[in-house]
């Protein structure tokens, strides 16, 4: 598998970083764990993805949540799976920071489309919290940027965003 290229840092990040170019197996990878539940890639995923944390630079763990009805409809959150796992390499606690609106996937989507929605809000303040967001991939880093904005509304000072991969 190829490593990642340099990924796009959203305005409300300070840093983001993808483990993998998504291509070929890597690609295979995430979508047998995004959408049918192969779980078996999660605890090298997450070793690799806590790998590009630089180490004291984040003190909690999150992830951009899907919507609820596709939570429903997959039994869960494939980047709640890997954000847990990340956290556990690092020794970190992981959180659920954000909620997400009801609207379509990112994936198909044209560019304004992507940085049209979705729509992040925030659980609880993180006043001073240097925050990794995990996903599994970042194309445009539309995803990011919301959860970034809600994150930076609560009182975020520092925000990372981690992903599994990134298309080059």
């Amino acid at each position: 598998m190829v490593p990642s290229s340099s990924v796009p840092v959203p305005s409300s990040f300070d840093r983001c970083a993808a483990l993998l170019s998504y291509e070929g197996a890597a690609r295979e990878i995430v979508a047998q764990l995004k959408y049918r539940n192969v779980r078996s890639p999660v605890a090298w995923l997450g070793r690799g993805v806590a790998g590009l944390v630089v180490v004291g630079e984040v003190d909690i763990i999150t992830w951009a949540p899907t919507t609820e009805l596709r939570r429903r409809r997959r039994g869960f959150d494939h980047a709640e799976l890997l954000a847990r796992r990340v956290a556990r390499e690092l020794g970190l606690p992981c959180r659920a920071l954000l909620s997400r609106s009801p609207g379509p996937p990112q994936t198909g989507r044209t560019v304004l489309e992507r940085h049209r929605g979705p729509a992040f809000l925030p659980t609880r303040r993180v006043a001073g919290r240097r925050i990794a967001v995990v996903d599994d991939v970042v194309t445009t880093g539309a995803t990011f940027d919301a959860a970034g904005r809600a994150l930076r509304a609560a009182g975020a000072v520092h925000l990372v965003g981690l992903a599994a991969a990134h298309p080059t």
